[in-house]
């Protein structure tokens, strides 16, 4: 029983088809939309798989609305065994110019919502927690300045959750995706072609999962 945050976003939904297809898991989405008929078409997508994703609707930033989501999953389900973080959003622009609600919409994604994961699921027995990140916090992009400070953020707090928590804790920084999820939409990403990072094959990030499903969150 695996909770994934941002579960109905295009990495999340590559996750959720990995557990599905490998172990026929069951996976919840927990997402601030309701659920609309993308989601419903991702869900049956999946559901000819294996399980189909269990969707919820809730503001991860928010400890009150993901503590109800939770005890929703507690009441249905039982148990859970994995909490997943990855929620994100890219909103590009240059920090001069830069207006605070969009810094903060992106720092709120990683920040706020990393920090509530903690404080609602800190007291499950849980088998890990992974914090899906990005390589931007180590190489930074033009126009990515908010996001990377948020991935920064997640990658030192969950380090910080690695010490304190009894169960795995870790961290994947994912390159370029390119054709999924937000980086979908975008042709030219502030820096990333010209930087020479080329987008990861479906290949390439199912072999990732599996070694970080195998080595690191398993064991």
């Amino acid at each position: 029983m695996y909770v994934l945050l941002g579960g109905a976003g295009g990495i999340g939904e590559v996750f959720s088809e990995y557990l599905i297809r490998e172990y026929q898991a069951q996976v919840i989405w927990i997402g601030r939309r309701p659920e609309d008929e993308a989601i419903e078409a991702k869900r049956a997508r999946l559901g000819t798989l294996g399980p189909a994703p269990y969707y919820l609707s809730a503001d991860a930033t928010n400890h009150v609305l993901l503590q109800a989501a939770y005890e929703a999953i507690k009441e249905r389900f039982g148990v859970i065994h994995g909490v997943v973080h990855s929620v994100l959003v890219l909103q590009d622009q240059s920090l001069m110019r830069m207006e605070e609600k969009t810094f903060v919409g992106s720092l709120e994604a990683k920040v706020d919502v990393s920090v509530r994961l903690a404080e609602v699921f800190g007291r499950e027995a849980l088998d890990f927690v992974l914090f899906l990140s990005s390589i931007m916090s180590i190489s930074k992009a033009a126009g990515q300045g908010n996001y990377a400070a948020g991935c920064m953020f997640a990658d030192a707090y969950a380090q910080a959750l690695s010490r304190a928590w009894p169960c795995a804790v870790k961290v994947v920084n994912w390159g370029y995706w390119g054709s999924v999820g937000s980086w979908r939409r975008r042709t030219t990403v502030h820096g990333w072609p010209r930087s020479g990072w080329t987008r990861s094959s479906r290949r390439r990030r199912w072999m990732c999962w599996s070694g970080c499903w195998r080595r690191r969150c398993r064991g």
